[in-house]
C-alpha cells in the first residue's frame, strides 16, 4: 500500500509542526513491509527539510487550481457550483503517485476535495466549542470556518486521529461520527528533547535574565493568557521573589498587548519576549528554568508538558478537569482564577526540594503513557485495517 501523508504547517507554526514532523520521523525510521510513504509538502522549506531526513518527499506547488481548491473550499462552501471544477486536484497528483490511503497530519482543507480517496485525519482539539470567548474562535468567522471544515470531513473519514479519550467522547457527541472511527493516538515529546546533546550555553548570561526564571514556550494567542504569568510575577516582586519569565514564540495577535501591559505593570527587567528560537535553544530553556508554566485555556492536551517531563523540568499546569489528565500528579496544578497560585508553586518550587523531585519523578512516570511506540501501534493496526480493503478493488 502507497500511503500519501501531508505535511502542511512550516515550522514557524511551532507545537503542531513539531508534532507532525516526529510523526514523519516515526514513519520513517520505522518503515513498514507493507506500507511504502511519500510525503507531500507545500513549501521549500519543508522540501528541505525533509530532504535532509532522506524522506522520500513531492512538493506541490503553487498553482490557480491549487488556489481555488483551498480557498473555495474554505471560504466559499462545498456545495457552491465554483468549488466543483477544483474538486479531484489533489486527486490528480495522488494518482499520479499511485497512493492508495491519504494521512492528513493536521486538520486540512484539501481533504474537502478529495473525491476519488479515502484519507485519515487528525484533529488537535475542538477549542472552539470549548472556549468561544476567545478572538481566536469567535473574530474573523473562524468558528464557522472550523464547523464546516469538521463537518464536511469527519463523516466520510476512514479515521480520524484525536489527542485524548475526552476528545473521542465530544467529538462523537458534537458531530455524530461514530466512535468506532476515532482513534486515540496522544502527542509525544518530540525525540530530540531528551536525546539532542550541545555543549553548555548559560542563557542567563546570553539573553541578560537578570533572575531564576519561569520558562512559557507558546505563541502569542489571548488563549495562552501569558498574561496570568504577569500577573503572578507583580504578586511574587510584592513578596520580595526575584522571578524573571521567559516567553518564546511567534505573534499571532496578542503581543502587542502583553508587552504593554509589562509596561503598565513595571515588569520590563523580568519578562523577555524572545521570538521564535531554535530548536536546541528551546531544549537548553526547558534544562534551565525553574519551572514551565502553561497558563493555556485549550487543550485537553498539549506538547510542552511532556517536553518538560523529558529534560526534568518542572510542570505548572491548569487544574481544569480535561487538562489535568494529561499530567495527572506529575505537575503542579494552578488555578488559573487566581495568580496566587502560582506564587504559591514558585515558593515550593525554590524552597521544597523533595516536593519538587516527587513531581519530576511522578512526570517522566507518566510520559511511559505517551511513546512513539504507542502512536505507531494505532497507525499500524489502521493501515493493516484499510488494507483489507484494497483487496476488494482494483482502483
Amino acid at each position: 500500500m502507497r500511503l500519501g501523508v501531508f505535511l502542511e504547517q512550516n515550522i514557524s507554526v511551532g507545537g503542531g509542526f513539531q508534532q507532525a514532523y516526529s510523526i514523519v520521523k516515526l514513519l520513517t525510521e520505522n518503515p513498514s513491509k507493507n506500507v511504502e510513504c511519500v510525503f507531500f509538502v507545500f513549501t521549500r522549506e519543508n522540501e528541505e527539510i525533509l530532504r535532509r531526513e532522506r524522506v522520500s518527499v513531492v512538493r506541490i506547488g503553487f498553482s490557480v487550481r491549487r488556489f481555488l481548491h483551498r480557498a473555495i473550499a474554505k471560504f466559499f462552501r462545498v456545495t457552491c457550483k465554483l468549488f466543483l471544477p477544483f474538486r479531484g486536484y489533489i486527486d490528480d497528483i495522488l494518482i499520479q503517485h499511485k497512493i492508495d490511503l491519504v494521512y492528513f497530519l493536521m486538520p486540512s482543507n484539501y481533504a474537502m476535495g478529495l473525491k476519488k480517496h479515502n484519507y485519515i485525519i487528525t484533529i488537535w482539539d475542538q477549542c472552539h466549542r470549548d472556549w468561544v470567548e476567545f478572538p481566536e474562535v469567535y473574530a474573523n468567522s473562524q468558528f464557522e470556518h472550523r464547523e464546516f471544515l469538521y463537518w464536511h470531513t469527519l463523516p466520510k473519514a476512514t479515521a480520524i486521529l484525536v489527542d485524548s479519550e475526552f476528545s473521542r467522547q465530544k467529538m462523537h457527541e458534537r458531530y455524530g461520527v461514530d466512535l468506532e472511527r476515532i482513534h486515540v493516538a496522544s502527542f509525544f515529546p518530540p525525540k530530540e528533547s531528551g536525546e539532542q546533546e550541545s555543549s553548555y550555553v548559560d542563557m542567563r548570561e546570553k539573553y541578560s535574565i537578570r533572575f531564576p526564571f519561569l520558562f512559557y514556550p507558546a505563541q502569542f494567542w489571548a488563549h495562552k493568557n501569558h498574561v496570568y504569568i504577569l500577573e503572578a510575577l507583580c504578586l511574587m516582586r510584592s513578596r520580595n521573589l526575584e522571578i524573571a519569565a521567559v516567553f518564546v514564540g511567534n505573534d499571532f495577535g496578542n503581543e502587542a498587548f502583553l508587552k504593554k501591559r509589562v509596561l503598565e505593570m513595571g515588569l520590563k527587567d523580568r519578562v523577555h519576549f524572545l521570538g521564535f528560537v531554535p530548536r536546541s535553544e528551546l531544549v537548553a530553556f526547558y534544562k534551565q528554568a525553574l519551572a514551565l508554566v502553561m497558563p493555556t485555556y485549550f487543550g485537553p492536551t498539549n506538547i510542552p508538558p511532556l517536553e518538560a517531563f523529558s529534560l526534568n523540568c518542572p510542570v505548572c499546569y491548569p487544574n481544569l478537569s480535561d487538562l489535568r489528565e494529561q499530567v495527572a500528579d506529575g505537575a503542579f496544578l494552578m488555578d488559573l482564577s487566581d495568580p496566587e497560585s502560582l506564587c504559591d508553586i514558585v515558593k515550593t518550587l525554590m524552597f521544597d526540594k523533595g516536593m519538587t523531585e516527587q513531581k519530576l519523578a511522578a512526570g517522566r512516570k507518566r510520559l511511559e503513557m505517551y511513546s512513539e511506540q504507542n502512536y505507531l501501534n494505532i497507525l499500524q493496526s489502521l493501515f493493516d485495517y484499510y488494507a483489507q480493503f484494497l483487496r476488494c478493488r482494483s482502483v
